[in-house]
């Protein structure tokens, strides 16, 4: 199997949390209504690889959006299976993304316990709903890979050297 069809999902998954990065502000100041979770604190779509802060946030809301998108990166890396494997790990990846993001966000806002727990909630129901929303992408690149895994399986099967006519 090659390098490229087994590394194919965190490819996908690498250049979803760039471009979130990149274009992400783009992307909300376009359509509007996602900015709906910002407003009341919650992290904003997935974790995004860029390398200064947006707009006046500080270093540390960097490093954690950094931090956060390699942790989704690396759980999707621990997987090696098809489809819906790959979307499951897509979706927890963004959910521990999504709770490392608020809390260091609850830090930063010096929350109170309570809103704190409520910070952690949002944060659990935003990754769950991006995993969900953005995780058949990867899903779908790991679909060439299992198609191989199962070629490799069925010719291991097949007796080699039996010539028989019947």
């Amino acid at each position: 199997m090659s390098f490229g069809r087994n590394s194919l999902p965190v490819i996908v998954t690498a250049l979803l949390t760039l471009a979130f990065g990149l274009f992400g502000g783009t992307l909300v100041t376009r359509v509007g209504y996602l900015a709906v979770p910002s407003a009341v604190g919650l992290p904003y779509g997935l974790p995004g690889l860029r390398v200064s802060p947006v707009g006046e946030t500080s270093w540390l809301l960097l490093l954690a959006d950094v931090g956060a998108a390699l942790v989704l990166i690396a759980v999707v890396v621990a997987t090696r299976r098809g489809f819906w494997a790959t979307w499951g790990s897509f979706v927890l990846g963004s959910v521990l993304a999504g709770l490392l993001r608020v809390a260091v966000s609850a830090t930063v806002a010096a929350a109170g316990t309570g809103a704190y727990w409520g910070f952690l909630a949002g944060g659990l129901v935003a990754g769950l709903l991006w995993g969900i929303a953005l995780g058949w992408a990867a899903g779908l690149a790991a679909v060439p890979r299992r198609r191989a895994v199962r070629a490799v399986q069925d010719e291991r099967r097949l007796p080699t050297g039996i010539n028989s006519m019947g």
